[in-house]
């Protein structure tokens, strides 16, 4: 693939769909429970990125199922 071509996306395929209403639907709880999206920073500043490394921990216990105060360590390596 050309490096300058960006991908299509198909706003038909019910994977693109599923992750839209999903990102959509963390988005509004977290916007309830009075934290930050990380639309509302400015894309690569300091607050985006943790806006983003908290948005991704809350879509990932949306994923998995997890009850409220379940602690998900990200970037960690399975123990042997």
């Amino acid at each position: 693939m050309d490096k300058d071509q960006v991908p299509f996306l198909d706003s038909d395929d019910p994977h693109f769909q599923h992750a839209r209403a999903l990102s959509l639907s963390v988005g509004a709880i977290r916007r309830a429970q009075g934290k930050c999206n990380p639309n509302d920073f400015a894309v690569g500043s300091l607050e985006w990125h943790f806006a983003i490394e908290d948005f991704a921990g809350d879509v990932l216990r949306a994923l998995m199922g997890e009850t409220e105060g379940a602690d998900i360590q990200l970037n960690e390596r399975p123990r042997d």
